[in-house]
C-alpha cells in the first residue's frame, strides 16, 4: 500500500472515530441529557453551520487539486494542520450551541481527543512522504489555531 493511500485511510479512521463519539454523545444526550439554552445559541449555531462546512470544502478542494507544491502549503493548510477536522468540530459545536447540550459537547470533545491519536500516525506518514519540508511546516503551522 502506498503512503498516500495510508494517509487517506488514517484520516478516514480519525473522522470515523470522531463521528462514532458524536453519535454516542447524541444518544447520551437523548437519555441523560441536561443542558441549558444559550442566550445566543441560535446565532452561534448558524455561524458554526456556515463556517464549518466552508472550512471543510476549502480544505478538501485545496487538497484535491494537482500542483507542484504539497497540499499542506496551500489553502487553509497554511493556517491549520487539520482544517477538515476543525471544520467538523465547528459543525458539531453548532449543534451543541443550538441544543444547549453539555453531555453532547463533552462527549464530542472527548471524541476529538481520541481521534487525535490517528493524527499522530497521519503526521508520521506525511513526514515519511515529504521529509524535512513537512517537519518545517509542522513547526510553523499550529495544529488547531
Amino acid at each position: 500500500m502506498s503512503i498516500k493511500s495510508s494517509i487517506q485511510i488514517n484520516l478516514a479512521h480519525s473522522y470515523l472515530a470522531y463521528f462514532a463519539f458524536s453519535l454516542i454523545g447524541l444518544f447520551a444526550d437523548t437519555f441523560w441529557g441536561f443542558g441549558t439554552p444559550l442566550k445566543y445559541g441560535n446565532a452561534i449555531a448558524l455561524a458554526c453551520f456556515i463556517i464549518g462546512p466552508l472550512l471543510i470544502w476549502w480544505a478538501q478542494s485545496t487538497s484535491s487539486k494537482k500542483s507542484d507544491t504539497p497540499y499542506f502549503e496551500r489553502g487553509p493548510y497554511r493556517y491549520l494542520r487539520n482544517p477538515t477536522h476543525i471544520g467538523i468540530v465547528i459543525l458539531v459545536a453548532g449543534y451543541s450551541a443550538v441544543s444547549g447540550s453539555i453531555v453532547f459537547l463533552g462527549v464530542t470533545i472527548l471524541g476529538y481527543i481520541v481521534s487525535n491519536v490517528f493524527f499522530k500516525k497521519y503526521e508520521a506518514l506525511l513526514h515519511t512522504e515529504y521529509g524535512e519540508e513537512y517537519k518545517d511546516y509542522k513547526k510553523e503551522v499550529p495544529k488547531i489555531f
